[in-house]
């Protein structure tokens, strides 16, 4: 039943006619603004005719919306109308939006895992810095504001800035899909700006330094060090320059004995390519069990390590090296590549690198190295000078 309102307009005094459970007022001054007055309650309802269909929506009860408020929603939902729009429509498209967790999960991750070899590690960032804080929330509901907040929360927690970009390199592709996917009208990521990442110096090692890092690894139970798998890796690390995820997830398949050849079918670049096995990495492969059908796997899970950062601290600690990275053993057979005569053009390749630019950046010539240059020249140059 719809009665006819008085000019004066008064949501309060507002009552059921005798006899009846429910009653609809019309807003006077408001075209398609309703009131549904109960027993219980006083309802804002929006109705109205789009492309001759009628369509209506419920905007909230009074008090908690005020007459003022459901006016407003009014023109807005009026105005879309006239730009050809079915606010109705529009509104509940957005309000089913996902979450950034359900976002993440159903529609991310799965393109991830089938475009990007860092996926699982994209898992990681999303459950250890992101989802607490921002999982629960709907995709088209979180602002530029609370992402800068979120990169300051990751990096207050004691970690560096390029940690803190990865996480938002992450938000920046999943809301860039959003975007694609019509869920929301611009990345939000836009605005938040990149961390500035303080250039690493590359570490290798001193002659001292991988002296006393041979003797730990060769007498390892001596020095505490029981895990002589985890031995093996930083072995292998060390004679290869091969990435630890590249070692961890080696299989007895990957190998061609015969040849003496690590054959890497999926690595960092995405291309295949072939490692060389020097005879001491040969050396570390045997000593492995071949019970698992990865050469370095967990006893315990018959899988890959997932960390084996403890272990390669305490070897550290027992070589006395400080401010080395487990990466660092990649830099380190770069260094010792170029220094010891190796072509730049051949480290890249030993390093898998499709670019030498990129294998430059790992390449650091120790001093004496500059110095033996240096002097050669300067003899060269010296022969020449006449006899006075």
């Amino acid at each position: 039943m719809v009665v006819n309102s008085p000019i004066i307009f008064d949501v309060n005094s507002l009552v059921i006619p005798e006899g009846k459970s429910k009653v609809e007022y019309s807003v006077p001054y408001q075209q398609s603004l309703k009131v549904v007055v109960s027993k219980v309650s006083k309802t804002f309802m929006f109705r109205g005719v789009y492309q001759g269909k009628k369509i209506s929506k419920v905007l909230g009860k009074y008090p908690d919306l005020t007459l003022d408020q459901a006016i407003n929603i009014v023109l807005t939902f009026l105005a879309k109308m006239k730009q050809g729009i079915n606010p109705i429509a529009e509104l509940e498209h957005f309000e089913n939006v996902a979450t950034l967790s359900d976002f993440f999960y159903k529609t991310y991750l799965p393109l991830a895992k089938l475009n990007k070899k860092s996926w699982k590690d994209d898992i990681s960032r999303f459950k250890n810095h992101i989802e607490p804080i921002l999982g629960a929330i709907q995709l088209n509901k979180i602002t530029a504001a609370m992402l800068s907040d979120l990169m300051l929360t990751v990096k207050g927690e004691n970690r560096s800035n390029a940690t803190v970009n990865r996480s938002r390199a992450l938000l920046s592709s999943m809301f860039n899909l959003a975007f694609e996917r019509e869920l929301i009208d611009i990345s939000p990521m836009s605005r938040v700006k990149k961390f500035v990442e303080q250039n690493h110096i590359e570490r290798y090692l001193s002659e001292d330094e991988l002296k006393r890092l041979m003797k730990v690894l060769a007498n390892h139970a001596y020095y505490g060090i029981d895990n002589q798998i985890i031995v093996g890796i930083v072995e292998m690390l060390l004679l290869t320059g091969a990435r630890k995820g590249e070692v961890l997830n080696l299989k007895w398949s990957d190998l061609d004995e015969v040849n003496h050849l690590w054959k890497l079918n999926e690595n960092k670049s995405g291309k295949p390519r072939i490692i060389q096995l020097n005879s001491q990495a040969q050396q570390t492969i045997r000593k492995m069990s071949r019970k698992y059908p990865y050469v370095f796997a967990n006893p315990a899970t018959a899988l890959p390590y997932n960390d084996i950062r403890k272990t390669f601290q305490n070897i550290l600690q027992a070589a006395q090296i400080e401010n080395f990275r487990i990466h660092d053993l990649r830099h380190n057979f770069a260094s010792m590549a170029v220094n010891n005569g190796c072509d730049i053009y051949v480290v890249q390749h030993l390093l898998g690198h499709t670019s030498p630019t990129t294998t430059q950046r790992y390449a650091h010539l120790r001093q004496d190295t500059l110095r033996n240059a240096s002097e050669m020249l300067a003899e060269r140059i010296n022969e020449a000078r006449p006899n006075t």
